[in-house]
């Protein structure tokens, strides 16, 4: 018999009550057990993971897996849904083709973030989406020096800089005037957010590239923000390694949903002005 994982963020309204609905027929047919989300690393043997949530809700399922490469599908019950293609209805008529391993599944870069102190000590963050390096007070110019595999680059000045992956591109990667990365593309996005100059744009660079973003002109610190969901604070001399990381998320993809339809759906794409 089949193992789910159910995890489920018990913030997102609905989100229980889908739980319990699901629960008695899901357990008729595999071997159920349920977390909720967390800032936490699980070991698990299932051989499916839903998630009960939105698209953040995948974020934090991503770092709680910590690079397990076992299929992850998404029931929204969030916002936008990029991620979580799923309807619950949608889940349960699918359900067996889904541990059958019949949808699907894409390998989703990921990244392997190393916040270092000047002081030698480390911290280690398992990223999906993206990370920011910026100022520690919001409206306050930030100097980060950037190193691509050992070459000096530039010294950004603005509100920070940001690495994506082609999951995150579609983010704040895409509102801070990134390129979008189609989901199978092996490459990362370096944008910088409102950069004090005309003459920086955003660069794509190969997945294998190693970033080191250094804040070296600082107010009051920075920060390094993983996935928008964990904060590490920065000092003078701090440094943060970008590195791809060696396991990829799985992501169980609705077959119904196709990628740019979901963009023009979600996003509005070719939609005319509203002139009135």
């Amino acid at each position: 018999m089949k193992r789910i994982l159910i995890l489920v963020n018990a913030e997102k309204p609905g989100a229980r009550e889908a739980l319990e609905t699901l629960r008695p027929w899901l357990e008729s047919r595999a071997k159920v057990q349920t977390m909720d989300l967390a800032d936490a690393t699980i070991e698990t043997d299932a051989d499916l993971v839903v998630v009960l949530g939105g698209d953040g809700s995948i974020l934090k399922a991503a770092r709680m897996l910590q690079g397990r490469e076992v299929p992850v599908l998404g029931i929204n019950m969030g916002k936008l849904g990029y991620l979580a293609e799923f309807s619950a209805q949608q889940f349960c008529e699918k359900f067996e083709r889904a541990v059958a391993g019949q949808l699907p599944i894409s390998r989703r870069l990921m990244l392997a973030v190393r916040c270092e102190t000047a002081a030698g000590q480390t911290s280690e963050h398992l990223v999906l989406n993206d990370v920011l390096v910026a100022g520690s007070e919001p409206h306050r110019m930030v100097g980060i020096a950037a190193t691509i595999d050992g070459e000096a680059v530039t010294t950004y000045y603005g509100d920070g800089v940001l690495v994506s992956t082609p999951t995150g591109s579609t983010a704040y990667c895409l509102a801070a005037g990134g390129p979008v990365l189609i989901p199978r593309l092996d490459a990362i996005a370096l944008v910088p957010v409102c950069p004090h100059s005309l003459t920086h744009r955003p660069i794509v660079l190969r997945s294998d590239a190693e970033i080191v973003l250094e804040p070296c002109d600082l107010q009051k610190g920075a920060v390094c923000v993983v996935d928008g969901q964990e904060k590490v604070h920065l000092a003078r001399g701090d440094r943060v390694r970008i590195l791809r990381a060696e396991a990829a998320f799985l992501l169980v993809h609705n077959p119904d949903h196709r990628p740019f339809e979901t963009l023009r759906a979600k996003l509005s794409w070719g939609q005319p002005p509203r002139y009135r």
